[in-house]
């Protein structure tokens, strides 16, 4: 009778210890994380407006952050609103270098916040007057303009009334010695590297002030989301000052 009673206690015993572990397994199996690393692409394309000696260098830059991460960085040269288009659209992967603030217009390409490059941008004359108190004052005359270029389209907003849109900077610079307008807005860089290359002679000015200082940065569609904490990293832990000049060529 006694041993009956011990052999029954001992298969309850075990019985309940069997149902406690396969309970805790199971439970166990719910609350486990499911391990899904992101895949990074083999390879990111990003459009860029035109090859030039600034795109070149942060295409220099990027490449190798990239290249850490196992990506291969490749660039498209488009026409400058197809470009930011196909970002947006993911078309390609994102643009290699920006104005800082296009994402409010273009909303799934998403900022690495880093200013790379800083240009300043002025207008140019040729017989118009060279010295204003604002740089908006400009507007009240003939202005040709870039098409397209976001940071040009914004500064000619603010009074658009006499405003001539061209495709190309060599273009609105011909306007220029042409007499169609009064006066033009570039950034300093790709205004000396056009009046030093087809207008050396046609007498062009710098008109002051400054009309703005214009940050530069990088962007990824948002499909690529995953990479911006990795990238933005990789950029901080460089060794190299930034925003980038024409003195680290």
């Amino acid at each position: 009778m006694t041993r009956k009673i011990i052999n029954g206690i001992l298969i309850l015993c075990a019985s309940m210890v069997s149902t406690i572990v396969c309970s805790q397994n199971h439970d166990a199996s719910l609350i486990a994380p499911i391990v899904n690393p992101s895949k990074f692409p083999e390879k990111i394309t990003l459009g860029q407006i035109k090859t030039s000696e600034i795109q070149q260098h942060v295409f220099n830059f990027l490449s190798p952050i990239y290249r850490e991460l196992g990506i291969e960085l490749e660039v498209m040269a488009l026409p400058s609103k197809r470009s930011l288009v196909f970002s947006n659209q993911g078309n390609v992967d994102g643009e290699l270098l920006r104005m800082e603030g296009i994402e409010e217009n273009y909303p799934n390409l998403i900022p690495i916040p880093i200013t790379l490059y800083q240009l300043s941008a002025y207008a140019y004359t040729v017989h118009g007057k060279t010295d204003f108190k604002q740089p908006e004052d400009i507007l009240r005359f003939n202005v040709g303009m870039h098409r397209g270029v976001q940071w040009e389209e914004r500064f000619v907003g603010q009074f658009p009334r006499y405003v001539l849109r061209v495709g190309g900077t060599l273009n609105k610079f011909k306007l220029l010695t042409l007499d169609r307008v009064d006066y033009v807005i570039s950034t300093e860089q790709r205004a000396n590297e056009i009046i030093s290359n087809h207008f050396s002679n046609d007498n062009i000015k710098r008109v002051s002030p400054m009309l703005r200082h214009i940050n530069l940065i990088h962007y990824l569609h948002k499909k690529h989301a995953h990479l911006v904490p990795e990238i933005t990293a990789a950029i901080n832990k460089r060794n190299v000052v930034l925003p980038l000049t024409p003195h680290d060529h």
